[in-house]
């Protein structure tokens, strides 16, 4: 069975399902366990609320309605929007982000992934400098030399450190992380510290120093100021290997995120001239990948598409200013959880509605004009995924769904509007 908890999609899980209910989960993390059952993530004994039926507000209160009766309020606010915005969609399977770009080119609406400040930099950078590419499975056999820079695996991919990067044992590193060599470079001291052979805490905005410091460090020829402290050391860590990895987090994004992120492609290519060396996005949502596949595939391109542009089809790596959007759909995400507060109160003070589908209750739900439950994707609907390296895989149905799809909705959206 595979596990959509996050970007990795582990295919070792064991289930036990009798007479239509999901009983026991073997080889799963807790990040895994809450898309099984209805607990949190971080609290896995606090159980999630999970949506019966589709809500739409009536005199300010939400309220449970017909499918009918939601899809035909739905389809009135997202018809008669200005500017309409799908958002989300990191956390739907491949069908559904089809059926939601179909959707975003009817309403001549823009399209933005849930990360697309945190993964669209990336493809540009691949683009740029054409880096190295391997599966993690490459990296599981190959790898003896690992960098985590503001990523912290345990947070975002559990498993990720004991199936392909750090404790797995492969063709060429059989002893594990005895035949690897781990670092990890934070603003904060994390738990990654732990298995690291050397962790760099960097004083925050000082991220880029340190990159031109390294690759001075690489050339032969260092700057005459003050170096970030451990430059010299990660330089020398670097250097040293016969394949190498660079793992970047979400912590990569927070200072100067889209320089920095071209930065370390710069060095990851640098290094690349001397032995293969990869870097990769440590993805926590698990069908990131495959929306940024399909908009290569459809638009030629990684940046978020925007059709209702006067110019026509404009792409843009830049997030979204929600203060130009009069209506917001939301599939697979809960972005009232990390909206700044002030945009979030704009919204309100604007009464933009919103239209979110979701299996769970969530901040976003609570603040939607109309609400759809959907199916749990690989669990109770069949669906296709792709792993963060961009390896697609089939997910199954174990379980009887009472719910419709993400596609289904959004192809009925479609069809009404």
């Amino acid at each position: 069975m595979i596990c959509t908890g996050c970007g990795c999609l582990c295919d070792d899980l064991d289930l036990t399902v009798a007479e239509g209910q999901l009983l026991e989960v073997a080889n799963v993390c807790l990040w895994g366990l809450s898309r099984f059952f209805p607990c949190k993530r971080s609290h896995p004994r606090k159980e999630r609320r999970r949506i019966l039926k589709p809500l739409a507000r009536l005199n300010g209160r939400p309220r449970e309605v017909s499918y009918e009766t939601a899809l035909e309020q739905a389809a009135e606010i997202l018809g008669a929007a200005r500017r309409p915005l799908l958002y989300g969609l990191t956390n739907t399977g491949s069908r559904a982000q089809e059926a939601a770009l179909h959707l975003a080119r009817k309403l001549r609406a823009r399209l933005e992934p849930a990360d697309l400040a945190f993964t669209a930099p990336y493809y540009h950078s691949l683009r740029k400098h054409g880096l190295y590419w391997a599966p993690l499975e490459v990296i599981r056999d190959e790898a003896d030399t690992v960098l985590f820079w503001g990523a912290n695996p345990l947070h975002s991919c559990p498993r990720h450190p004991v199936r392909y990067s750090v404790f797995a044992r492969g063709r060429f590193t059989e002893r594990g992380v005895e035949d690897r060599r781990v670092a990890a470079v934070d603003l904060y001291r994390t738990e990654v510290a732990k298995f690291c052979h050397l962790f760099v805490q960097v004083e925050p905005g000082r991220e880029l120093q340190l990159l031109s410091g390294i690759r001075e460090h690489l050339e032969g020829a260092p700057g005459p100021g003050p170096a970030v402290k451990g430059t010299r050391k990660l330089a020398g860590f670097l250097s040293q290997g016969d394949f190498g990895v660079i793992f970047f987090g979400r912590g990569a994004t927070y200072n100067q995120g889209f320089a920095l992120l071209d930065e370390l492609a710069g060095l990851a290519a640098r290094l690349g001239e001397e032995r293969p060396f990869v870097l990769f996005p440590l993805s926590a949502d698990f069908n990131a990948a495959g929306l940024y596949q399909l908009l290569f595939n459809e638009l030629g391109s990684p940046e978020a598409p925007d059709f209702g542009h006067e110019s026509g089809l404009l792409t843009t790596y830049a997030t979204a200013d929600w203060g130009e959007f009069d209506a917001v759909l939301v599939v697979g995400a809960d972005p009232w959880w990390f909206l700044p507060e002030e945009q979030a109160l704009a919204l309100q003070a604007r009464r933009v509605p919103v239209v979110s589908l979701s299996p769970y209750a969530n901040r976003t739900t609570a603040s939607a004009r109309v609400v759809f439950p959907t199916a749990l994707a690989g669990l109770e609907a069949a669906e296709v995924a792709y792993r963060m390296d961009g390896l697609p895989v089939v997910l199954k149905q174990v379980l009887p769904a009472a719910w419709p799809t993400d596609r289904e909705i959004l192809l009925d959206l479609a069809k009404a509007i």
